[in-house]
């Protein structure tokens, strides 16, 4: 599992390269995007109501199924708050949520089932592609949710979140040249 840093970066590089820019009125768009980039880990929350904050992460909402419905919902959403072209705002947004697949899928993944069920609802089947080391927090129950927000700041957690900036940041770099070149290109 990615950190939310990790997946909101991955979602702004993405939503960034389709904006261009963001102006202040973008601002509920792009304020959109992220949570969007992150919405598959709203998975949390039904754990946490059940006191074990893991108990349903790395379900069916870590799946293509997932995302599609999240990008759907997500394109229609924007639709109403602006005249944007649906199938255009679809694609982005499931390259958005698509992101936290991918990022997610190269997370060594240490609980069973180990990985995410890709393409449910096609297939059960998990699967994992081990790369980059996890977010790690424990699976207690809320009597020591303490021990679950210790484990969440913890210094490897650090590390994984300055890994994930590092590994953003030459594409950042890449999108903002292209970005510049494309404003010269045009004039």
């Amino acid at each position: 599992m990615s950190s939310p840093l990790g997946h909101s970066l991955a979602g702004y590089l993405i939503a960034s390269y389709r904006e261009k820019s963001f102006r202040p009125g973008d601002l509920k768009i792009l304020f959109i995007y992220i949570f969007l980039a992150n919405a598959l880990d709203l998975d949390f929350i039904p754990g946490v109501l059940a006191r074990k904050p893991n108990l349903y992460h790395h379900g069916i909402s870590h799946s293509l199924g997932a995302v599609i419905l999240i990008a759907a919902l997500g394109a229609l959403l924007i639709r109403l708050m602006r005249r944007g072209q649906l199938k255009r705002d679809f694609s982005y947004l499931m390259a958005i949520c698509g992101s936290h697949l991918m990022i997610d899928l190269i997370t060594i993944d240490g609980r069973p089932p180990l990985g995410i069920p890709l393409f449910w609802p096609l297939s059960k089947a998990y699967l994992m592609f081990p790369l980059l080391p996890p977010v790690i927090h424990s699976d207690l129950d809320l009597a020591t949710f303490g021990q679950f927000f210790h484990d969440v700041f913890s210094l490897h957690n650090l590390y994984v979140i300055f890994l994930e900036i590092a590994l953003m940041i030459p594409f950042a770099v890449m999108l903002r040249f292209m970005h510049i070149k494309r404003l010269r290109d045009a004039n």
